[in-house]
């Protein structure tokens, strides 16, 4: 597996939080009406888009093509949650309901893509135990990463919860994953908003020409995955844009989530999923972008089936 040499990517966490900041601010003066007025939606579909849309979850299946050297992992299946966001406007109803599309697909493995909670640590334990009884049903367990808004409202909370669940959290860690006597390695990077993100040295945990997925909040760096020999990279953070307008697109995007927003897409001639998440944070909206739970089918090349 080829290595690429990486520094760190740092952010100054007086800017993440002005953005945020000013984000909050804009939306709670009225920004989000505004802007939804402005691309054409009648009243009736700004009310949806605030209190029908966001709960209306579906099942997403994807399939990612292997390296030819790993065909003994098609068909594996791994359920793919990401920024559930529980707290003020996603309640854990909410959550179970969205898990709940994955009852009879029995995947193999649970990955988990971080942002858990939003605003108070106190939804860390019921969110917890909905996601570690999605894990208990997968022969192959499930691994986690941490998100921005799972540092922000604690350094330590929801992995301690997660660890009184046995969910493992990759900080910076490959685990080995065995299937059908191959292994698949997930190199769990932290994230880079608010986290000690180090792709170089997870990856260096990970034999070389081993099948490996990048499991990283954050997006925006796939490229970096992909020069570490990673064939596929699960992320979320931008939640799809969750309001995009006809002809307009996303109307805003969060630091680190400007590129590969959402969906399948390439960098480098590596795969990157970016899953449109479960949940939502402010503006608390959703159009033209319903969450999701996502099933990843592993799948050999089609031109060489």
């Amino acid at each position: 597996m080829a290595r690429g040499r990486v520094d760190r990517i740092t952010t100054d966490y007086d800017e993440w939080r002005a953005e945020y900041t000013l984000s909050r601010r804009t939306f709670a003066l009225g920004g989000l009406a505004g802007a939804l007025t402005a691309g054409g939606l009648t009243a009736a579909e700004i009310y949806r888009a605030r209190y029908v849309y966001p709960y209306r979850p579906v099942l997403e299946r994807v399939e990612l093509i292997l390296p030819p050297d790993h065909l003994n992992l098609a068909g594996m299946s791994i359920a793919f949650i990401a920024d559930t966001h529980v707290g003020p406007f996603i309640g854990v109803d909410d959550l179970e309901r969205t898990v709940a599309l994955l009852d009879g697909e029995s995947p193999d493995l649970v990955l988990l893509g971080g942002d858990y909670v939003s605003e108070s640590p106190r939804y860390t334990r019921d969110t917890t135990d909905v996601l570690s009884a999605v894990i208990s049903a997968a022969p192959l367990g499930g691994y986690s990463v941490l998100g921005n808004h799972d540092l922000s409202v604690s350094k330590t909370r929801i992995e301690e919860e997660f660890g009184r669940a046995g969910i493992p959290v990759l900080r910076n860690e490959a685990a080995e994953v065995r299937y059908r006597g191959t292994s698949l390695y997930i190199g769990g990077i932290d994230e880079t908003l608010l986290g000690d993100d180090q792709p170089g040295d997870t990856f260096a945990q990970i034999p070389d020409g081993a099948a490996a997925i990048a499991l990283w909040h954050e997006p925006e760096f796939a490229e970096i995955a992909a020069a570490q020999g990673a064939f596929a990279q699960l992320s979320g953070h931008t939640h799809g844009g969750q309001v995009r307008l006809p002809g307009i697109g996303p109307i805003g995007l969060p630091i680190h989530g400007k590129r590969y927003v959402i969906g399948k897409g390439v960098a480098d001639g590596m795969q990157i999923y970016a899953s449109r998440g479960v949940g939502v944070y402010r503006p608390p909206a959703r159009y033209n972008c319903p969450p999701e739970v996502t099933l990843i089918t592993l799948v050999a090349d089609p031109a060489s089936r």
